[in-house]
């Protein structure tokens, strides 16, 4: 049942990251033409795409991308024994969860406080530009307390398993 809820919300999270990117794209190449061919430049298209592309990558790195996808410095890992491996995780999933999770009022804070501005062309309220961030950083500790929670389950085994060999090999082997 989770399972098929983190599903449904990755590809909808999915879709609205490809539609943002492409209307990103066309805004950029309307604004462009407009400035050099009908010599009319629109003032709003690149504030637009960057808001697109702000709220593109925030709810892309929240709901679609796996730890795998992210570069990682991964040299200690790869020579860890499987129980160092662990702790590992147990440390990552629970120390950034528990940073994170004390950093959400603050920002939520902020970002309430951002009602005063405004974008310069579109006039658009901060607080709804910049909310795509809260909703990153309460996915980011719901994903790391979900990681911490593997970790320490009686599968953990599985979560340190070596993946594919080729795919993380390094100079150390």
């Amino acid at each position: 049942m989770v399972g098929k809820i983190v599903g449904a919300v990755r590809k909808t999270a999915e879709w609205i990251s490809v539609l943002l990117l492409f209307a990103m794209f066309v805004v950029s190449l309307s604004g462009v033409a407009m400035r050099y061919v009908f010599n009319q430049p629109l003032s709003w298209s690149d504030e637009l795409g960057m808001v697109m592309l702000l709220w593109a990558v925030f709810i892309a790195d929240a709901f679609v991308t796996k730890d795998s996808d992210h570069i990682a410095f991964d040299l200690a890992w790869d020579v860890a024994s499987a129980p160092v491996r662990r702790a590992i995780l147990l440390l990552q999933g629970g120390l950034f969860c528990v940073l994170f999770a004390l950093a959400i009022p603050t920002v939520i804070d902020y970002i309430l406080f951002l009602w005063r501005e405004r974008t310069s062309a579109l006039e658009w309220r901060l607080d709804f530009v910049y909310s795509c961030f809260a909703i990153y950083l309460v996915a980011l500790v719901v994903r790391l307390a979900a990681k911490f929670v593997r970790a320490a389950g009686k599968n953990w085994r599985q979560e340190v398993a070596d993946g594919d060999a080729a795919q993380t090999a390094n100079i150390l082997g």
